[in-house]
């Protein structure tokens, strides 16, 4: 009598940072890499253009990492 066994798929990896946790380290990552772009074109800027978009970007990396923060302290600290 012949046995099948059967193959299972290995379980993947579960990530250690949930979805909302990821999505905020990764807009926080491209918002920093474009406040470093912006500050090496704001050299050649005579419009300013890229001082303006350097403001904004301050602004968006300011309340991202607030909400990263949210995320990765309890809250009764």
């Amino acid at each position: 009598m012949t046995t099948h066994q059967t193959a299972t798929a290995p379980t993947p990896p579960t990530s250690p940072v949930d979805d909302r946790t990821y999505n905020l380290l990764q807009a926080l990552t491209s918002t920093l890499e474009a406040l470093d772009a912006y500050e090496v074109y704001a050299q050649d800027d005579s419009n300013g253009i890229f001082v303006e978009l350097i403001d904004d970007e301050r602004r968006h990396a300011e309340r991202l990492l607030g909400e990263l923060r949210s995320c990765l302290l309890p809250a009764d600290r």
